[in-house]
């Protein structure tokens, strides 16, 4: 997913133009490359991750 920072109009079938603005949240697909690139849209972290929270190491196995 991918969050608009400049509003621009999109295509999404080819035919009809969808005016995003930022903020808008979306999945761009392949077309995300390009838009990160020209600075059109950003990377969302993924949902559930705090972070804030500390960094937990899994307790060592013993036989």
């Amino acid at each position: 997913m991918h969050r608009v920072v400049r509003p621009f109009p999109c295509s999404w079938d080819g035919f009809t133009l969808v005016d995003l603005n930022v903020g808008d949240e979306r999945d761009f697909g392949s077309m995300a490359n390009g838009l990160v690139a020209e600075g059109f849209i950003e990377a969302v972290d993924a949902v559930g991750e705090d972070p804030d929270r500390p960094v937990v190491k899994p307790a060592k196995r013993t036989k």
